[in-house]
């Protein structure tokens, strides 16, 4: 079995695998017994693991997985500054600096909640984030999520094919999937991504008022902390009630003698205002309004 290991491992462990760039992951491993002790994995698969317990040895030690309780990844500081430009949403720069997590930790894709897989998935999040729906499609062929265990990430993969049906227009499919993930007990970014779908899909099956109901909920969900569904959720409402007939009779009757303010219009007119202002001051970084819905500003009361 150590001759299989080995051999598993010689493409990872080259002539120049104790050179200054080498790959090493550092760990907490931890036996039953209550021992543990740091850690640098030079290699690993879903079974076995190679490992030094310095980082300059050029010594190593083969061991199976289940030798130890726990194996605790540490997180290696390219992964910490990638998440920093997630978390500043600078997803572009995130997107290309998880790529490169993703690369260099490969050796130990085969781990538990590894920085490989992490990083794959947040690449993927990072495309979603950017709208990159052809992207995330492409990147999901090759993901392997095996390694993942939080429910968080779990869902998120679960969510994916929502966003896939969206990517292809599959407007009467979005339904469904949508109304079985809502049943489910989601956190509020993962619930504003249900209700954004759903209400696309309402919208381009003319089915505006429910529309509205949904979108209001993705702006909502979280308390806009989703910032790129907000937006695009609030945009998409203002292009709902721009599209609306009753709406814009209400527009060309403003301020003359025929406004009528008890008219659904109207109603529908002042709710649109209200929600353009609200986009204009909280909502416009990055993605002002374009100027035919920046007309619904002129109407607040």
């Amino acid at each position: 079995m150590k001759n299989l290991f080995l051999s598993l491992l010689i493409p990872v462990l080259s002539a120049q695998a104790f050179s200054q760039n080498a790959f090493q992951a550092e760990v907490i491993l931890a036996k039953e017994n209550g021992e543990n002790f740091q850690a640098w994995i030079l290699a690993a698969t879903a079974s076995d693991i190679r490992y030094k317990t310095t980082a300059v040895s050029t010594d190593f030690q083969d061991a199976k997985l289940t030798a130890f309780s726990t194996i605790f990844l540490k997180e290696p500081p390219e992964f910490s500054e990638a998440m920093d430009l997630y978390e500043g949403r600078k997803y572009k720069e995130a997107q290309a600096k998880f790529a490169e997590v993703k690369d260099r930790f490969k050796p130990i894709a085969g781990l538990k909640d590894n920085h490989h897989t992490l990083a794959a998935f947040y690449e993927m999040e990072s495309m979603r984030k950017q709208g990159d729906l052809e992207g995330l499609a492409n990147a999901l062929k090759s993901f392997i999520k095996a390694p993942l265990s939080r429910d968080y990430h779990l869902r998120q993969l679960d969510l994916y094919v929502l966003w896939d049906a969206v990517r292809t227009e599959s407007w009467e499919r979005v339904l469904p999937i949508a109304a079985e993930r809502d049943e489910e007990s989601l956190p509020g970014d993962q619930r504003a991504q249900v209700a954004y779908a759903t209400g696309l899909a309402l919208e381009n099956l003319k089915r505006p008022a429910e529309a509205l109901i949904a979108f209001n909920v993705a702006i909502t969900a979280d308390a806009g902390a989703s910032e790129e569904i907000a937006q695009d959720a609030a945009l998409a409402s203002l292009r709902v009630y721009f599209a609306d007939e009753e709406v814009q009779i209400a527009i060309g009757l403003w301020g003359t003698e025929d406004e009528n303010k008890n008219a659904g219009g109207y109603t529908r007119l002042t709710e649109a205002a209200a929600l353009a202002a609200f986009y204009d001051k909280f909502l416009k970084v990055g993605k002002p309004l374009p100027d035919n819905l920046k007309k619904f500003l002129e109407y607040g009361v």
